[in-house]
């Protein structure tokens, strides 16, 4: 690569600045264009999964969520690629290690990375030419597709309105906590940029013409407001060429730029009430307390991070002194520090989960006396240092599970960026960290300035309302119900004729002289052997390892067999990887374990997993997950001795504290992950391993967790009882078998330590069990008050006697980018879909915040139909296989790289059948994806589970056999 200087010009870009970043192994140049007034800054460093990144300061000017609908727009076809949906063509044919959008409440980002540099080249220029250059102006169809359009019933006279956006914010907001989030911003915001939902509310959606929304584009997508990002270990010069030549060499510079301002917190110290929707049948759901607090500018590095470790230190242990003091004064259930450091004025909000909301006041008074409290006596000294310790491990580890860092790292600078100041501080976190180590009374300094002397704050009360949902939907109904009356019959004209156009939009295939416009690897390009985890094992010593390079780090699962608890107390395996490692021990109160923790892992939790290569054939376990510095390996060893030795089954209360969080956890999850619960339900009928995660994590666990929670307010002591027995007949040496991911050269140390802790266990005779479940297809429904719906439906192939082949992989792009994008998403309106098939037999469809119900599943079920008539030309294969090989070849972090290589282990899989898999997969076919009709003809949907729309499931109670509310 050629030497950068600074101040001079490079493509159009004058160097401003060169600034080493040692936090990351950077280092940093940041440019300015000279004619079209683009800002642009390049990471060099060596890492391969390189990262482009394209921002827009793009703030909402009301709820109608066009910066939320434009994202999506853009990306469905642009002057240069003509086809409708260059994203999903990119998704079914590149090598990208992350593709997608993302809107914020003031930004919009267009990120996409990739290992490979041809397809970096790539997928840059398919998303620059979007951004610039989108069809949005001769499609209206386009708008009417990803925003809103009107539904026309002749028949019933009404109208009603549909959209892949509408849909997708009906879904993500009937989760009672981001209504909160939206009513919190509401309050402290007003009507400003941060109080207006950029996602869009499905109310106000249908108010945003097609018009406003083309001038959104023209006046925030110019080069003047976009922020360019690069990063990784590329040929710059390259980039920067094209950037300028390609694009911003055809714009002048603007000074229209937006900007965005401190704001006045018009309801200041006032105590705010507003509703959510509850379900009409089952429990009504909790109610939410928040305290809200504007906490300074966004542009501080350090505050961002000073405040992030404030709110654990606070709020999410069980040490933190206003989680304490609210749950003891009987205020709550469970508590969580909510910051938002997204906006331009930070928020941290106090947040109070199934308040009692008739203590609204004592709410208010025990936070402010905290407050006083703290300031005058200090904060805890261990629960600081640990936190400071838990967050230097975090930021040292850079674990982002399937996130490049680099676009961590792109969203961390944007913070100042975007308002106008460098952007490299926001990158000198461990700088950061350091600095508060060792500046005694910071934090005390902190909560006294944003917490104690700040008269900007909100108090709301958040509350459900049963019937609220009704109203709403009926509020809708009036307002189109009005519009219809006011239209004139060459508006329902209009209306028919865009139905009609958008249904030949959606419907035309793209010729393939328009998709051979999009750039495409040849398989050619594609390593030929695949890359599973390397792993040792030693199976009498019932020790693996995956060797890795760490850095120091020890990544450490140790598995105990759960054959060795009979069928009936399965539950309380998953009860006691809630309990363990916060309830009492010997040694450690229920308030100081966490602290104690914090100083010796950067992980340590407990888990149910199972592993299984077919239905008849599988390993489950509970997993004791530790992450920790070498050095810290004696201490670890000897707290996971205390936890599991020496817990405390009979401190009911403290139970009591921990089994209510988990079971307000387990609601949030099932409100925001309602597919993956709805697809393991589904499997939990067929499959004894995915019945097993039901009744330790899914649905089945949730119902019991609230059979726990009452029958700990009547009588605890079964319950100890059977966690005792449980616990008793798991941690024993006969049990236990380990996983090991380390440097190669830590390996030996860290296994005679693990064999010592193995001795320690009980050493017995044990039983073992096969469980007899009744598995048997089931067509469930559990109800919620949300406006959309997730639907499943799943199979074991192997019943119906086929055996797994690669071809499945190549079938699963296609169906997902194909048939169901097409079908389910395009002109369903889902915001998603999807289908897999496992080694296993288990395979599955759904949907992802899909207004329909019986459509869908038609869909699936005409799925073998359709693949009988499939055909594909050379490239076509081409595009679908890389999208496949894509898939298996994603970078993995260390954790990853350790839960691979154990899956591998448990289900008995050889680099001979990575190789064969990866095989077959280069080599099909589109007539081997014809004969997958065979496969697809075990999908009838008498298996199914949808979760969601109440008024929707009891429209169609005919099509389940179960119905129940799922909360």
């Amino acid at each position: 690569m050629a030497e950068f200087k600074q101040n001079e010009i490079y493509f159009g870009f004058r160097l401003q600045k060169i600034e080493e970043i040692n936090d990351i192994h950077s280092t940093a140049y940041l440019f300015s264009h000279e004619k079209s007034g683009a800002r642009l800054l390049y990471l060099k460093n060596a890492d391969h999964n390189k990262v482009f990144n394209v921002a827009f300061k793009t703030p909402p000017e009301n709820d109608c969520g066009t910066p939320h609908i434009l994202e999506h727009s853009v990306l469905c076809g642009s002057r240069k690629y003509e086809a409708k949906d260059p994203f999903n063509e990119l998704a079914k044919g590149s090598l990208n290690t992350f593709l997608n959008a993302m809107t914020y409440a003031d930004k919009t980002m267009y990120p996409v990375a990739s290992c490979n540099e041809k397809d970096f080249h790539n997928l840059m220029d398919v998303y620059l030419d979007a951004v610039f250059f989108p069809k949005i102006y001769e499609k209206k169809e386009i708008f009417q597709q990803e925003g809103w359009r009107y539904l026309l019933n002749e028949e019933k006279n009404t109208l009603d309105v549909t959209g892949v956006v509408f849909n997708e914010m009906k879904g993500a907001l009937s989760d009672p906590e981001s209504l909160l989030s939206g009513a919190i911003s509401r309050s402290i915001f007003g009507k400003t940029t941060y109080g207006y939902e950029s996602g869009g509310l499905p109310a106000a959606i249908p108010d945003l013409t097609y018009e406003s929304f083309l001038n959104f584009h023209r006046k925030y997508y110019h080069p003047s407001n976009a922020y360019f990002y690069l990063y990784g270990d590329m040929e710059p010069m390259a980039c920067l060429q094209h950037i300028s030549e390609d694009y911003l060499d055809g714009f002048e510079k603007s000074d229209a730029l937006p900007v965005i301002t401190e704001t006045e917190c018009v309801q200041k110290g006032k105590l705010l009430h507003e509703t959510y929707p509850a379900a009409e049948e089952g429990e009504e759901g909790g109610s939410f307390l928040a305290y809200s607090i504007k906490a300074g500018k966004c542009t501080d590095p350090e505050r961002v991070m000073a405040l992030q470790i404030l709110s654990y230190i606070l709020l999410e242990t069980n040490a933190s002194p206003l989680k304490t003091a609210l749950l003891d004064a009987g205020i709550c259930q469970e508590t969580e520090g909510w910051f938002d450091s997204s906006t331009y004025e930070m928020v941290f909000s106090i947040i109070a989960k199934n308040a009692d909301v008739k203590q609204a006041d004592a709410f208010i008074r025990i936070i402010d006396a905290e407050w006083k409290r703290l300031a005058a006596e200090g904060l805890p000294v261990d629960l600081v240092k640990g936190a400071l310790r838990k967050f230097d491990f975090l930021l040292r580890e850079e674990d982002y599970g399937s996130t490049p860092k680099g676009l961590i790292y792109a969203t961390r600078l944007m913070k100042r960026w975007l308002h106008g100041e460098d952007p490299c501080d926001s990158l000198r976190l461990l700088s950061v960290i350091e600095r508060l180590k060792k500046d005694e009374g910071y934090f005390e300094r902190l909560l006294t300035e944003v917490f104690l002397h700040n008269e900007e704050k909100t108090y709301l009360v958040f509350t459900p309302e049963k019937g609220k949902a009704q109203k709403d939907a009926q509020a809708f109904a009036e307002k189109m119900a009005e519009r219809r009356s006011a239209m004139t019959d060459a508006d329902l004209a209009e209306i028919k004729e865009d139905a009609e156009k958008l249904e030949q939009f959606q419907t035309k295939a793209d010729t393939p002289e328009i998709l051979a416009q999009i750039p495409l690897l040849e398989i050619s390009e594609i390593d030929k052997k695949p890359q599973p985890a390397p792993y040792n094992a030693d199976t009498a010593a019932k020790f693996l390892h995956v060797p890795l390079e760490s850095n120091g780090i020890l990544y450490l699962k140790l598995m105990f067999d759960i054959s060795a608890v009979p069928q009936e107390l399965l539950p309380y395996t998953g009860l006691l990887t809630e309990l363990l490692g916060k309830l009492d021990t010997e040694k450690y109160s229920f308030q100081t374990l966490a602290t104690v923790k914090n100083q010796i892992f950067g992980d340590f939790s407990l888990h149910n997993n199972t592993y299984n290569s077919h239905a008849a054939d599988y390993r489950a376990f509970v997993t004791v997950k530790e992450k920790l510095l070498k050095e810290d390996l004696d201490a670890a060893i000897a707290m996971t001795e205390e936890i599991l030795f020496h817990t405390k089954y009979d401190v009911v209360e403290s139970m009591k504290k921990i089994v209510k969080s988990a079971k307000i956890k387990g609601e949030n999850e099932l409100l925001n992950q309602s597919h993956y619960f709805a697809i393991f339900y589904g499997g939990s009928n067929l499959f004894p391993a995915l019945r097993i995660e039901d009744i330790t994590s899914g649905i089945r666990y949730y119902r019991f967790l609230c059979e726990i929670d009452a029958q700990l307010e009547q009588d605890a002591a079964p319950v100890i009882a059977k966690l005792k027995k449980t616990a008793d007949l798991l941690f024993t040496q006969r049990n236990l078998e380990v996983a090991l991911g380390c440097e190669e050269s830590e390996r030996a140390v860290v296994k005679t330590k693990i064999d010592t802790f193995r001795q320690k266990l009980p050493a017995k005779e044990q039983k073992y069990f096969v469980y007899n479940f009744d598995l048997k297809p089931e067509r469930a429904a559990f109800a919620n008050a949300g406006g959309v719906l997730y639907n499943t439906t799943s199979f074991d192939y192997q019943k119906n006697g086929l055996a797994y082949h690669g071809k499945y992989q190549v079938l699963k792009t296609i169906i997902n980018l194909e048939y169901l994008w097409n079908q389910v998403r395009v002109q369903g309106g889902a915001y998603g879909c999807g289908c897999q098939f496992m080694r296993s037999g288990f395979s599955y469809f759904y949907s992802y915040r899909d207004p329909r119900l019986t459509e869908t599943y038609d869909i699936f079920k005409g799925l073998a139909q359709q693949i009988k008539l499939f055909n594909a030309d050379k490239r076509e294969m081409t595009k679908y296989i890389l999208g496949t090989i894509n898939t298996l070849d994603q970078p993995k972090t260390n954790m990853e790289q350790l839960n691979h290589a154990i899956g591998r282990f448990y289900k008995q899989l050889t680099d001979a059948d990575f190789l064969q898999e990866r095989t077959e997969i280069l080599q099909t076919t589109a007539a081997d994806i014809r004969d997958c009709a065979d496969l697809l003809r075990c999908v009838d949907c008498e298996n199914v589970c949808s979760i969601g729309k109440e008024q929707k499931i009891k429209e169609n109670e005919n099509q389940f056999t179960r119905i129940e509310s799922l909360i």
